[in-house]
């Protein structure tokens, strides 16, 4: 299976936790993303039931006789009391170790990278249950999704991930695979970025 994977447009909120938050995209933040990719061939499109997924998803589909489906496993992480907060307000020893050890270290009140990588490993499977289809599936979601997937269908480290950028909409392109035990698997076919 062909897995599109995108971070919504801009929200203007750089350098903030925005994980349950849920700030509207900035006006004309999806023009270039459209340009880009308004002509995808997509087969399916699953956002995040977040606005700004949601509205990004919306516009890629505006004239296609898709649907978007909304899915709340597809959400980022919940960061608890540091949701819609900026970098600088979480003690930088506490924020350092949700980068550097991120299935140590749960933010208070919010979901653990363990929850997390389980709802989303089950999105995964799901998606390879149902694919039925030749033509690619996009899913719209959040930075932090974008890496756990990435993590989880290439092998690569999650903490090795930080040192790739994923701006306002980047799309990830994966080759998805399920081996006879069940396993995920894959390849990073491309990434783009704005």
């Amino acid at each position: 299976m062909i897995l599109d994977l995108m971070r919504h447009a801009s929200t203007g909120r750089q350098g903030h936790l925005d994980g349950r938050s849920d700030p509207p995209l900035l006006d004309g933040a999806v023009d270039a993303l459209l340009q880009r990719h308004g002509d995808g061939q997509w087969s399916r499109v699953i956002a995040s039931p977040r606005r700004r997924a949601l509205d990004t998803a919306t516009a890629l589909l505006a004239g296609r006789e898709l649907f978007c489906e909304i899915h709340p496993d597809w959400a980022e992480l919940d960061f608890g009391d540091w949701d819609g907060r900026h970098y600088d307000e979480i003690p930088a020893e506490l924020l350092a170790g949700l980068y550097d050890a991120p299935h140590a270290v749960v933010p208070p009140n919010g979901e653990s990278w363990q929850q997390f990588q389980q709802r989303v490993d089950a999105q995964l499977q799901r998606l390879l249950d149902e694919h039925e289809h030749d033509g690619p599936v996009l899913v719209v979601s959040h930075a932090g999704v974008l890496r756990l997937v990435v993590s989880r269908v290439c092998g690569i480290p999650l903490a090795a991930l930080w040192a790739m950028r994923i701006d306002y909409g980047t799309r990830v392109r994966l080759r998805v695979e399920r081996a006879q035990d069940g396993q995920v698997w894959g390849e990073l076919l491309e990434l783009w970025q704005p």
